[in-house]
């Protein structure tokens, strides 16, 4: 087994003092929330939701006591009934023994084939399961679908948009972060593809609870560039990127519902403006 080298152990440090501040806040959610909740917005409906969550429609009704899907009102709380995303290492059949559930009926509520494949951050319906019981019979570690908290704990302040500015995504809006994250949150169009501003190496991806997917690139001058909230991620640790490669396609934010980007910037541990980070 080869020893690190001062190098690969000082980027290590990094990647540990970023992600931290997302652990601490995802583990904070956890804490002040039993459900995962959607908050209603103009113009869905509860077929939409259910199409969104991969959960039936009668499912979500039954568990929050609903008579007529088109009485909904803007800002009313739905609470989602057993869902699990899809973490590292999973497979049907694993998710099903942890649960409890038979496998043909897994494969069943999901619409899926015994040779269907899943990926990391996909959302599978658990049946006969609430979001309280997302954790499995066996004292196995799994990762659950993304629990909403009633508020976003994050801060945010509207910035100007710099149209000279290149952003990973074409940006509609653009928030910085302020508090435990330093960074900003660009508001794009859901399934934009989001492309690197700085070519590097992959140091690490995977799910970050309340941020989607999180690819974390390092530079050849030392930057470490995180973006966060993809919904599907076309990279992979160890891979080279160039400049303007993409890396996936942007999600939906699962506190504000909207698709969000969260991009922030380090060197040598400290946080950069992501605005006036180096491109190319």
């Amino acid at each position: 087994m080869k020893t690190p080298t001062i190098k690969q152990m000082d980027t290590r440090k990094t990647i540990r003092t970023m992600a931290l501040p997302l652990i601490v806040m995802c583990a904070s959610s956890l804490l002040h929330a039993e459900d995962l909740i959607h908050i209603l917005k103009r113009g869905e409906t509860l077929y939409g939701i259910s199409r969104q969550y991969n959960v039936p429609a009668d499912a979500i009704m039954e568990y929050n006591n609903l008579d007529n899907p088109d009485r909904l009102r803007e800002g009313q709380k739905i609470r989602i009934p057993g869902v699990y995303t899809v973490a590292r290492g999973d497979t049907l059949y694993g998710i099903a023994r942890r649960f409890s559930i038979p496998v043909e009926e897994l494969l069943s509520a999901n619409k899926l084939a015994r040779n269907s494949t899943i990926r990391i951050g996909d959302v599978l319906y658990l049946p006969g399961k609430s979001s309280g019981d997302s954790k499995p019979d066996n004292p196995v570690v799994v990762t659950a679908a993304p629990t909403v908290p009633l508020e976003d704990p994050r801060t945010y302040k509207t910035g100007k948009l710099d149209s000279t500015v290149i952003w990973p995504v074409e940006a509609s809006e653009i928030a910085y972060l302020s508090g435990k994250l330093y960074g900003v949150s660009i508001t794009a169009d859901r399934n934009s593809e989001v492309k690197t501003i700085a070519s590097g190496t992959v140091l690490s991806t995977g799910p970050y609870r309340g941020f989607g997917q999180v690819v974390f690139i390092q530079s050849k001058n030392g930057y470490i560039y995180v973006y966060g909230g993809l919904s599907r991620m076309n990279v992979r640790s160890g891979e080279k990127i160039s400049f303007g490669d993409s890396l996936g396609t942007l999600g939906a934010d699962s506190l504000s519902g909207k698709p969000q980007l969260y991009f922030m910037v380090y060197n040598k541990d400290k946080p950069v403006d992501p605005a006036k980070a180096p491109r190319g």
